[in-house]
């Protein structure tokens, strides 16, 4: 199914995934900078909220993993932001966890810790070598599996309570269907967004600083979805921000208007719009339900050869174009560790070509099916990409199955971030 052109703001609901909020920018294994190490501070209290405490050491360790993902140089002065979003995170986990013990919704230990051996896996480090990576950085396995445990227990709370109330009516569908209908080859944009709200007037300016400190953060390096994961007041935080494609009238006019200007995986400046600041990353645009160089279908298959001592990348293209002049499809590459000459072999599979790194990107730009790229060179030698196939996908109207299970998830978010403000209203948050 091709869903292009449908808005799909991606919950991450009831997955596993949505509990990974701890994503970091590199697997460095030395402390962040600004990092506490210092032990338990159980004497210290930051918060009680409803009569459960939040200690200083409790601020310092989740401030230690938010360190960790920033993995860059920080002032002081972001560094007390930081730490005052920490505290605000626990606040609202706190709250979370005590709604789901109501009705008695308790997630254990070791389902939380297969969602952090899940991160480990994706550093390639097992549980041991894992836990000792977050010692280093100043933090420990318990603060990931306390954020871990809240963030589960929130999803399933929210979707148990209100899934069953949310209806979406043929209409509803209908209307979003007809509106992609009209709205054919006009502009779609990929983006992701940071929302940091705005209750009262008071609270103006300070918002607006904290969304400068974060860009300032996103354009020294950070990863966006880092910084969403850790700030947004979005439902969308839990996917580190992610909107999905939305089409030309779908957003805020303010957030149009900046994304019109703003050049492809930038970030803009903040945005104010009637709930408070948002803070938008374009990843790319294109055009509704229209064939896109992007979402070009590519099956390749990849070849290692060694690099000749002092061989250029004119000399290394030349030599390898004569090895494999006789190469006209996949089906002529003979089985085995080393087809011609190749000190290695593998099967890449099928990629849409806006997935691929840059520089695989400009060498298949031109590419035939059946043909090599040039070589690419890399620590282990020139990488040459076979295309055994590559076609453009057929744009279709997304079913409206689909469309109706996207409106839910609009509809779902939006009851979730309104539970959670009524549990900050209602709750009693002592502040030390």
């Amino acid at each position: 199914m091709n869903s292009k052109g449908l808005s799909t703001v991606k919950l991450g609901l009831c997955r596993a995934a949505a509990a990974m909020t701890l994503i970091f920018a590199s697997t460095t294994l030395v402390a962040p900078v600004g990092a506490q190490t210092r032990g338990p501070d159980v004497q210290g209290i930051e918060a009680i909220v409803n009569d459960a405490v939040i200690s200083v050491y409790d601020v310092d360790q989740r401030l230690n993993l938010i360190l960790a993902s920033v993995n860059a140089q920080i002032t002081p002065e972001q560094r007390r932001g930081l730490r005052q979003q920490a505290l605000q995170n626990l606040i609202d986990e706190k709250l979370q966890l005590q709604e789901a013990a109501e009705y008695d919704l308790v997630i254990s230990n070791e389902e939380a810790d297969e969602t952090i051996a899940m991160i480990g896996q994706q550093y390639n480090m097992n549980p041991p070598q894992f836990a000792a990576h977050l010692a280093r950085t100043g933090a420990s396995v318990e603060a990931l599996r306390q954020q871990i445990k809240a963030e589960l227990a929130w999803s399933r709370l929210v979707r148990g309570r209100f899934r069953q109330q949310i209806e979406v009516s043929d209409e509803e569908v209908q209307t979003v269907m007809k509106r992609m209908t009209e709205t054919t080859g006009q502009n779609e944009y990929q983006v992701s967004e940071i929302t940091l709200l705005v209750d009262t007037p008071e609270q103006e300016a300070e918002v607006r600083q904290r969304a400068e400190q974060i860009i300032a953060q996103l354009r020294q390096g950070v990863p966006f979805n880092i910084m969403a994961r850790q700030f947004s007041e979005a439902p969308t935080a839990a996917v580190g921000g992610d909107l999905g494609w939305v089409p030309q009238g779908q957003l805020p006019t303010e957030v149009e208007t900046a994304l019109e200007s703003l050049p492809q995986r930038s970030v803009s400046e903040p945005i104010r719009t009637a709930n408070g600041f948002s803070i938008i990353q374009l990843r790319d645009r294109r055009k509704i339900l229209t064939p896109d160089a992007s979402d070009e279908q590519l099956t390749l298959h990849q070849l290692l050869f060694d690099r000749q001592a002092g061989e250029t990348v004119d000399a290394a293209t030349a030599r390898l174009r004569q090895t494999l002049s006789g190469l006209k499809t996949c089906e002529d590459i003979p089985s085995g560790n080393s087809p011609f000459g190749a000190k290695a072999s593998n099967r890449v599979g099928t990629l849409q070509f806006g997935e691929l790194p840059p520089p695989a990107q400009t060498a298949l730009a031109n590419v035939a099916a059946g043909q090599t790229s040039a070589p690419l060179e890399s620590e282990e030698g020139w990488r040459v990409l076979v295309v055994c196939d590559r076609k453009m996908p057929e744009t279709k109207m997304p079913t409206a199955e689909a469309v109706s299970e996207q409106l839910s998830q609009q509809k779902l978010a939006l009851m979730a971030r309104r539970y959670l403000r009524d549990l900050r209203r209602d709750g009693i948050i002592d502040l030390r």
